[in-house]
């Protein structure tokens, strides 16, 4: 088991946005986190790399115990995510983004990941190497043609695309992704999808993802977990989802 989440409760004053979740994520499977609006998904995905404390509960990793622990050492662990709103290096390149995410692991510092300054570094191979592999990331994924473009000149899927890609650049085992299909159109969203199971396969990642298209969740979600009001009040396969009463009701509420 790649993740384990037990009995999650996240509370904020009186508010408990988050009630006694548990979920799993199995080595090498997509699982899926889904909810209407304010269910308390992105909560989750916060206390699982720890920008959040749990109220009570526990965050296991790869058997470890990762519970509140601060979000660079979960990071360095093997998590990486995205984020709902896309946070890209606004006056950074495309290449620029991704390399800054390359100094989690390296022992030259952030400056010199991102200005590359000859002359300062300390340790000459292990940036050569930093450059070689964020060429060759963005080569895989589609970008290396843009790789000078500013961030936020890009189309809006090449950058959701980057932005996992800078998240691919921590080299992480569990990769979570915060509505990545989030203002695409139909055909991008197809594209989003093959696009997540390549690099799950090519990455031998597990993929744990909140969404809200529910084409896409059907199409590449090995087991799906559905939350109302911080509860969990559904898990299954993609047919067993569809069919829930439960579910329907939370999404389309309940009437004649």
């Amino acid at each position: 088991m790649m993740l384990e989440a037990k009995s999650l409760t996240m509370r904020f004053g009186g508010v408990t946005a988050v009630d006694s979740l548990s979920l799993e994520v199995p080595q090498g499977e997509i699982i899926a986190l889904i909810g209407p609006n304010g269910a308390g998904k992105t909560t989750v995905f916060n206390m699982i790399t720890g920008a959040y404390a749990p109220t009570s509960g526990k965050v296991i990793f790869q058997g470890s115990d990762i519970t509140a622990k601060n979000p660079s050492f979960i990071a360095k662990q093997g998590i990486g995510r995205t984020f709902q709103n896309i946070r890209l290096f606004k006056g950074l390149s495309v290449f620029e983004n991704v390399i800054t995410a390359k100094h989690l692991h390296l022992k030259s510092n952030l400056f010199q990941a991102i200005f590359r300054i000859k002359g300062l570094s300390s340790y000459p191979e292990e940036e050569k190497r930093m450059i070689d592999e964020t060429n060759d990331l963005l080569e895989k994924l589609g970008l290396i043609d843009l790789k000078d473009a500013v961030s936020t000149s890009l189309p809006y899927g090449k950058q959701r695309r980057l932005e996992i890609a800078r998240a691919l650049a921590t080299d992480p085992k569990l990769l979570l992704l915060d509505e990545p299909a989030a203002g695409m159109n139909p055909q991008e969203t197809i594209e989003l999808a093959r696009f997540i199971e390549r690099i799950r396969d090519e990455f031998k990642l597990s993929v744990l993802l909140i969404e809200h298209h529910m084409d896409l969740v059907m199409d590449i979600s090995k087991t799906i977990y559905v939350m109302d009001f911080g509860l969990n009040i559904a898990t299954g396969t993609p047919s067993e989802i569809q069919g829930n009463k439960k579910v329907i009701e939370a999404y389309l509420g309940s009437g004649d």
